[in-house]
Parts: C-alpha cells; sequence; structure tokens
C-alpha cells in the first residue's frame, strides 16, 4: 500500500461507514432491481435498467417505467415468453438515440439468454475463464448478448450504433462503466441494503469499478488515478488502487462515491460552503494534498 492509499483508507472507510444508503438508493437506478424478490426478475430487470442507466435518473425512468409495467410482476417469465405483443408494448418508447427496435432487439435478447440458459448467471458462467478481473468473461457475456440482440433486431442497417452502445466491445478504451454497474449489482452482498448479492460464483474481488464521470474526477482528487477521464485505463487504475484498501471488495465504495457526485456534495472545485464538511476533505487535491 503506498503512503498515499494508507493515509486514504481511514478516511474512505469512515466516509463508507457514516454514508445513508438507504436515502440515496430513492434516486439510484439500483431501486429498481429492490422491487423484485425472485432472482430471475431481479437479474433480467438489473441487465435492462443497467443498460439504460446513461443520464439522469429521473430521465431514463419515463423510459424504464412503462417497460417494467408492461413486463408485469415476473418480467423474467414475461422475457421468456417472448410474446411480440408484449415486447413491443415494453419498447413503445426510444430513450435518446436508441430506438423503440433498439430497446425492443435487447428485450429480445434477454429472453432468449434466459430459454436457453436458464440464468443471466449461467450465460456469464459460459464465457468465464476465471481470471482475476471480470473484463474477459463480461466481453464474451456482451458478445452473446449482442449477436441474439442482432438476430431480433428488425432493421439490420440501423442496429451497428446502437447496439454497438447496449453490448460494447471490452477490446477498446471504453470504461463500459453500465456493464460494470450491472454485475455490481449482482456480486456484491447485499450488506448496505443496495446491491443484491445473487450471483454466488464471481467473486467480488474480481469486479471492476463502474468509471463514470462521478467516480472518476472524484479519483481523481483523491488521487486514486492519474486522470478525471472515464475511461478503461481510469476505472482499472481506481480498482487497483481501491483493492489496496480492500483487497476483497474493492468496489464496496462505488455506490458512495457516486452519489458524493450524483447529489453536489462534490462539486470538482474547492467551495468551503460544500466541502468543509466532506470526511474526504482531508486527502482531496482540490484542498492541496498531494
Amino acid at each position: 500500500m503506498t503512503m498515499r492509499t494508507a493515509r486514504l483508507k481511514p478516511l474512505l472507510e469512515r466516509y463508507y461507514a457514516e454514508f445513508d444508503f438507504a436515502a440515496h438508493l430513492r434516486r439510484d437506478p439500483l431501486g429498481f432491481l429492490h422491487r423484485y424478490a425472485l432472482p430471475a426478475d431481479v437479474e433480467a430487470v438489473g441487465l435492462v435498467v443497467a443498460s439504460l442507466a446513461f443520464g439522469r435518473v429521473t430521465s431514463f425512468s419515463r423510459v424504464v417505467e412503462p417497460i417494467l409495467s408492461a413486463l408485469g410482476e415476473h418480467p423474467a417469465d414475461s422475457l421468456r415468453e417472448g410474446r411480440a405483443d408484449v415486447l413491443d408494448a415494453a419498447s413503445a418508447l426510444g430513450y435518446r438515440w436508441l430506438e423503440p427496435r433498439d430497446l425492443r432487439a435487447l428485450l429480445a435478447a434477454t429472453g432468449d439468454a434466459l430459454r436457453q440458459h436458464d440464468t443471466l448467471e449461467a450465460l456469464f458462467a459460459v464465457h468465464d475463464p476465471g481470471e482475476p478481473s471480470v473484463w474477459p468473461a463480461l466481453g464474451g457475456f456482451l458478445a452473446d448478448l449482442k449477436a441474439r440482440a442482432i438476430a431480433a433486431h428488425a432493421d439490420p442497417s440501423a442496429r451497428s450504433r446502437a447496439l454497438g452502445f447496449l453490448f460494447p466491445s471490452v477490446a477498446g478504451p471504453a470504461a463500459c462503466k453500465r456493464q460494470h454497474l450491472f454485475l455490481r449489482w449482482m456480486v456484491r452482498p447485499d450488506t448496505e441494503g443496495a446491491d443484491r448479492g445473487l450471483w454466488t460464483g464471481v467473486a467480488t474481488s474480481r469486479l471492476v469499478m463502474p468509471c463514470d464521470v462521478h467516480t472518476s474526477r472524484i479519483g481523481h482528487a483523491l488521487g486514486l488515478t492519474e486522470s478525471p477521464e472515464p475511461n478503461r485505463r481510469t476505472a482499472d487504475q481506481l480498482t487497483g488502487n481501491l483493492r489496496l484498501v480492500d483487497p476483497d471488495d474493492p468496489v464496496r465504495f462505488d455506490f458512495a462515491l457516486a452519489h458524493l457526485g450524483i447529489s453536489g456534495g462534490c462539486q470538482a472545485k474547492p467551495l468551503s460552503s460544500v466541502c468543509t464538511a466532506c470526511t474526504l476533505r482531508a486527502a482531496c487535491r482540490w484542498w492541496g494534498h498531494r
């Protein structure tokens, strides 16, 4: 452990211990998963919600709510059945550059995977070589789902950009934030009343931080990354340094750090009105700590 990480560890642990998970869960896409009790439903809803978790929660909620309503009490069963009328109803709206036919392909691919493998965890296991990081397994998992979505898409000429976004390649510089977020939800235990901890075959130590604009800039401010840019290099640096703090569960800090930015508690610049009470200020580069 570096000297800087050693100094940061007690601050992170204190911030984590004092963080109000329940209050922030109401403003997090993870809240959708807590509506369901059956693991199959949590998995299916988790993949759909994580895929659409970009932009403000209030924005994509307007699309997620109609999807969940159309899929009914047990979304996994509805997706497995793959009825055209249900899929059409669930994908009646688009979201930003994603058109209804793109969302329909996402839903159809999820249903096809569930029909063949029964659970998404089983599909993930097919592609998991057991490497120390989940990156290789995630790559196979996403490529498999993308192939299913391509087969289900209504317009081959328009499917490339949308499906490449929904099921990105792990070979490039992308952080794959939404996909790592889904894995965090599935793998991490429900110790804070947040993550669901359904997948027992993947160790938490293998997870990668879901790196977005909030966690990357806060990680940079705390000296955990060289750059504030949310890309794969930053995600790996953030994960590696947090693994020094908690080798068994480095991504457990993700929810609390992300919401420090989402809530406006961190505004990427020193503001005495905001920062004075911050537990992490003593390690923050914006307050002169290097």
